[in-house]
């Protein structure tokens, strides 16, 4: 079996990819999301259309930026939490006992 970090370099796990039940309230609010887009888009004519498409690659482009910095933001919190729990918070922060 190899590590999960091994899996995580090969690409075989990835942070962003989820599965989710339908009936979940996050499955619930995505099935709002797409119909309240689909009925945007039966709205539009086609510049708004296109202004509207740029509007949500814009979002989506900034909702994996902060994406990506709360993984990084929670894997060092994360880090820094076990790192107390091996060596103890005043040891952590000074380097340990004072002389």
């Amino acid at each position: 079996m190899t590590s999960i970090l091994e899996e995580f370099a090969y690409g075989n796990i990835s942070p962003e990819v989820r599965v989710f039940k339908k009936d979940s309230k996050y499955g619930r609010t995505v099935e709002l999301i797409a119909s309240l887009e689909q009925k945007l888009l039966d709205r539009l004519g086609a510049d708004d259309k296109d202004l509207f498409k740029k509007f949500l690659d814009a979002q989506g482009e900034a909702d994996q930026l902060i994406a990506v910095k709360n993984l990084s933001y929670g894997y060092k919190l994360g880090l820094i939490m076990t790192a107390e729990a091996f060596i103890g918070m005043d040891d952590l922060y000074t380097g340990g006992e004072e002389l």
